[in-house]
């Protein structure tokens, strides 16, 4: 019998405090060891050995922000997005950029059908068996009813160790998902009595209301007002309040897709003050600016609705840089994609902001379920739609690693240790995967994302047809990429190597998660600084 299964040799091991060389060796799944001065010839005697050739290895990527399975039928005509990508393409494509873990979104919906949160969870977690996934894999459960006694009966249920769900996420826009003030207390004090954490998707929803009556009265529909229904102090002002809330609820809890640097300063705020406010960013919001919201043939050109997202991209590149000094500094806690992916050759993606469109609807019969892909073609080359009806999102679980790596490590923007940390070990620390996932430590699970070595790789320019998404673009057309991970190794088996899919079925497991280890501290502390809360009296 073999010493062990896997050895990675010549490696420039790339922790969230360290960076050195060694060899690394796998024995059933987990790190059996790593070792400084290599291994013998006969601990590798009919081992499977990977040369990293003096390339970076790090622990697999967690991406907690990925839409798979989802559908958002939420149109005034019942159409809405659907999502392109199920378990089996979606963890496919995270392979190919480095992603060992994902993390997904089992939604509830107003439906009666969905006022239990394990029902939810239930059929979720049927869709996700159904393909499997190449990836591990774990559920969020998104709440958008105020159902106590559901709380009360179900979040101990979910958190336990049947689940294993320690997050829940809650929107405060969307007329169809946000809750009210008093419901998002009701549902954060719930949340934090049973250790899940609450995400916060924090944007002011009668300011978007608002904002897209005025803009349609003015006749100003396409694809690029969608950011201008959203300019930053939507953000701004949602991000304040949510934090006011938590306080109140006292619960830590962590604020999604951050694009605003004045929403960034608030959490920053408050994290000094010793609350534990954590904050996410992803690469639309480091890459992409308005200017992308017209990057097409013009600026009225439906084909934009592509690049539309919420919240949308900062205005300018300045913003931009403002947000990659709170990547270095802290303030953000995880770099994700949120990955949501919609078609453009889809009546159920992008081309739904014309579908659901009154104006757009006459004159054809382009909206019929029998309509042929030319039909479709001809209305989005001809019709004006709404920016209101698009599907909010866009792909981008394959090229979350590398968008980094590229803009923030080789640019200097970030470390080595901090990418590994924004990437892997916080995300694995906040979401109760920790030391299990994001860790190079005997006893983890051996997931890995070996890279090109630097001084051998030959950048090259992203294009769509490279990747492995079921989508039909990428907002990151063109982008000059600086390297690319090479393997992606899960619990031992190698899933991605130099290219292509290297096992011939789906291995992923799902994960029960555990509490968040990040607030831990603050919790000895009595669940916060005791003469800050608002109203102690809540908790004697």
């Amino acid at each position: 019998m073999t010493t062990f299964d896997l050895v990675i040799v010549n490696a420039i091991a790339v922790t969230a405090c360290d960076v050195f060389p060694c060899s690394i060796s796998v024995k059933d799944g987990k790190i059996a060891a790593i070792a400084s001065q290599g291994f013998s010839q006969e601990e590798l005697a009919g081992v499977e050995v990977i040369d990293a050739e003096g390339a970076y290895v790090m622990p697999g990527g967690i991406d907690a922000h990925v839409h798979l399975c989802q559908d958002l039928q939420t149109g005034p005509h019942g159409l809405g997005g659907r999502c392109a990508d199920d378990f089996a393409s979606g963890s496919m494509s995270a392979a190919a950029g480095g992603t060992t873990t994902m993390i997904t979104f089992a939604c509830q919906t107003r439906s009666e059908e969905d006022a239990s949160l394990l029902s939810v969870v239930e059929r979720y977690d049927a869709r996700a068996k159904e393909t499997g996934s190449y990836i591990d894999y774990a559920y969020h459960v998104i709440i958008v009813r105020c159902d106590e006694d559901v709380l009360e009966r179900e979040l101990p249920i979910l958190s336990g160790p049947r689940w294993g769900i320690s997050t829940c996420k809650l929107f405060m826009t969307y007329d169809s998902q946000r809750l009210g003030d008093s419901d998002l207390l009701t549902v954060m004090h719930a949340a934090a009595q049973h250790g899940i954490t609450p995400l916060v998707h924090a944007e002011n929803g009668d300011m978007i209301s608002w904002l897209t009556d005025k803009l349609e009265a003015k006749g100003m529909l396409a694809p690029i007002y969608h950011a201008w229904s959203r300019p930053p102090i939507v953000q701004d002002e949602a991000t304040n309040r949510a934090i006011a809330i938590a306080k109140l609820a006292c619960t830590p809890f962590l604020f999604v897709h951050v694009g605003s640097s004045e929403a960034m300063a608030h959490i920053r705020r408050a994290q000094t003050q010793g609350w534990p406010v954590y904050a996410e960013t992803c690469p639309q919001y480091l890459c992409l600016t308005y200017n992308d919201l017209k990057r097409f043939h013009s600026p009225t050109c439906f084909e934009n609705s592509k690049m539309v997202c919420s919240p949308p991209p900062p205005p300018d590149e300045s913003e931009s840089e403002r947000l990659y000094t709170g990547l270095a500094n802290g303030t953000f806690t995880v770099f994700s994609s949120d990955h949501c992916p919609f078609r453009y050759d889809d009546r159920h993606g992008k081309p739904t902001g014309i579908l659901e469109h009154e104006e757009s609807k006459r004159g054809g019969d382009c909206v019929s379920k029998e309509a042929s892909a030319v039909s479709l073609d001809q209305l989005v080359r001809t019709k004006t739609g709404a920016f209101r009806f698009i599907p909010n999102g866009i792909p981008g679980v394959e090229t979350r690693l590398s968008l980094l790596f590229t803009n923030g490590v080789c640019a200097g923007r970030i470390t080595l240790q901090r990418f590994v940390e924004l990437t892997s070990t916080n995300v694995a620390k906040l979401y109760g995967l920790y030391p299990k996932k994001g860790s190079l430590m005997p006893g983890a699970d051996a997931d890995f994302v070996i890279w090109h070595p630097q001084e051998t790789f030959s950048p090259f320019t992203l294009s769509n047809d490279m990747l492995h998404h079921n989508v039909d673009y990428t907002p990151y057309e063109g982008m000059r990429m600086l390297n690319w991970p090479r393997y992606t190794i899960v619990r031992g088996h190698v899933v991605w190597a130099n290219g292509s899919l290297a096992t011939g079925a789906p291995l992923g497991r799902y994960q029960k998660r555990g509490p968040n280890v990040l607030s831990s501290d603050w919790k000895k502390r009595g669940g916060g600084p005791a003469k800050q809360h608002p109203a102690p009296w809540l908790f004697e």
